[in-house]
This record gives structure tokens, C-alpha cells and sequence, in this order.
């Protein structure tokens, strides 16, 4: 069978903007999982970029193989007799982050009218995100085609204006043995708290698209990934002062231009929004 280009990158881009989202877009994730470790956090980015590919050709394979639609299925088929105990925490994870979607676009907006009264931003942000999820899965991954590319847009510009600054002479520091430690059981914890919620995605997909697409496409979302999370650490070595800022990634396009800030903040709150589709199309198929 022919692979359909198309299907790759739905793939991929639904992988990336599923499992990083706005934690990866505002730069605080990858400051706190990876960057602050000093310069082992590149071996570790390189690992956990690995560690992904492997962990969603499982759920894909799984998928794929038990034609998997339902989160009841694939409780089911993983857990047997103990599958309510994993729906229970899956529901519970699954409102708890949602929670935290919403209210970090409420942060969002209060960052640049702060005296904003009401809440709109998580209204709007939650209406937005069911009216994606009415179309179904395809809602999903076309809304990703259109935001993953943007978010790293917004990635590429900084990094290419920034290696201008001719602060390349700033390195990351080194790290002890315990301190990589510590790191690498960030990157599993990093690994297995995204694929806790996102495998369900991925196993929908492997029931969706060929064998070939799904290999493909999750070849290329962990290459995106692994290629970001190197250029997004990077950045904060590069500009040590945006680690202490709240979302260093719009503190640096704002530095460059505070218009082009204003975009990277909309880019951010959209690259939130990638992840609450995934999370509400999971809870429509929990409920």
C-alpha cells in the first residue's frame, strides 16, 4: 500500500502538539525537565526523543491490532478485571490537567491585561475546544496541522535571531553525577506523564491510518520534538535571564519585537489548546 504523505504529517503533527503543547511552547517544560540539568539535558533530550518514537509504536501497534476506538476497549484489552481502576485515574488526570489547560489561558491573558474582571479567556478556550472535538477525531488533527507549524515558526524565528546576538560563547554548565540523575528520572517522568493521557490518541491513530503512515509519522513527530526540545535548551543557555520569567519563550520574542511577542503569546495559547483537544476528545470517550 502507498504511503499517503498527508497522513504522515497528520501523524506526526497530532504526536507533537498532543504531547508537548503549551508546557513546550511557553519554554517552562523544557527548562524544568530538561535545561536547568546543564549540558547532560542534550543526551537526555536525544533519549527521551527515542523513548517516544518506541512508546507510541506500541500504542500504535496496539491499536492497529485490537482496532481500538474507545478508551473502555483499550482499558480492557491492558487491564482485564482491573481496567476501572485505570478509567477512574485516567478521568481524574484527565480533569485535573484540563483544569490547568483552561486556567493557564486565563494566566495568558491576565499577563497582558491584567486587570481583566472575568475569566474569559478559559470560557473561550473550553468553547473552542468542544467545538473541535464535535468533529471528531479529524478535528483533532487538522486543527495540529494548522498550530504545530506555527508554534515552530515562532521557535525558528527566535533561534535565528538570537544566534545573531553573538552570544554563542555562552555554554551550559556542567553536571555532576548527581544532578544527571536526577535528570534522567525527569525525562522518564516526562515520558510517562505525557503518555499516561496521549496513549489513547496514538492507539486511535494506529486504528485509523496504515502501518507504514503510523511508523513514518511517528518517526517524524519525535524528530520535531528531539529537534525543538535541542533548540528551545539552547535558547534558555543563550538567555539565562528568560529562565526566571514566567513563559521564557514569549519574554524572547518579546525582546525581539513587542509585536512579534504578542504573536508568540496568541501561538502559545493555541499551542495550549492543541493539547485540551486531545484531552477532551479522550474524556468524550471516557464519559
Amino acid at each position: 500500500m502507498k504511503t499517503n504523505i498527508k497522513n504522515v504529517f497528520s501523524i506526526g503533527f497530532c504526536m507533537f502538539g498532543t504531547l508537548v503543547g503549551a508546557g513546550f511552547a511557553s519554554g517552562k517544560e523544557i527548562w524544568v525537565y530538561f535545561a536547568k540539568w546543564g549540558s547532560i539535558s542534550y543526551l537526555m533530550i536525544f533519549l527521551t526523543s527515542i523513548w517516544f518514537f518506541f512508546c507510541s509504536l506500541l500504542f500504535f501497534y496496539f491499536g492497529k491490532k485490537f482496532q481500538i476506538t474507545t478508551v473502555q476497549e483499550a482499558n480492557n484489552k491492558l487491564y482485564k478485571k482491573f481496567s476501572f481502576i485505570s478509567e477512574i485515574m485516567v478521568a481524574i488526570s484527565n480533569i485535573l490537567v484540563l483544569s490547568s489547560m483552561f486556567a493557564g489561558a486565563d494566566s495568558l491573558l491576565f499577563s497582558v491585561m491584567p486587570n481583566m474582571p472575568y475569566r474569559i479567556a478559559s470560557v473561550i478556550s473550553a468553547a473552542i475546544a468542544v467545538l473541535v472535538v464535535c468533529f471528531g477525531f479529524s478535528g483533532v488533527t487538522k486543527t495540529n496541522a494548522i498550530i504545530v507549524p506555527l508554534m515552530l515558526l515562532c521557535v525558528g524565528v527566535i533561534f535565528a535571531f538570537k544566534l545573531g546576538d553573538g552570544n554563542l560563547l555562552i555554554s551550559a554548565q556542567h553536571s555532576t553525577k548527581l544532578q544527571a540523575g536526577f535528570g534522567f528520572l525527569y525525562a522518564f517522568l516526562f515520558v510517562c506523564s505525557n503518555m499516561f493521557l496521549s496513549g489513547f490518541i496514538f492507539a486511535k491513530m494506529g486504528a485509523t491510518y496504515a502501518k507504514k503512515e503510523f511508523v513514518w509519522g511517528s518517526a517524524l513527530g519525535s524528530a520535531l520534538l528531539m529537534l525543538s526540545l535541542f533548540i528551545i535548551t539552547l535558547l534558555l543557555f543563550l538567555c539565562p535571564e528568560a529562565t526566571t520569567q514566567d513563559i521564557p519563550i514569549v519574554f524572547m520574542g518579546a525582546s525581539l519585537n513587542k509585536q512579534f511577542g504578542f504573536f508568540v503569546l496568541f501561538v502559545v495559547w493555541l499551542g495550549l489548546l492543541s493539547t485540551a483537544f486531545a484531552l477532551l476528545f479522550l474524556a468524550k470517550r471516557i464519559y
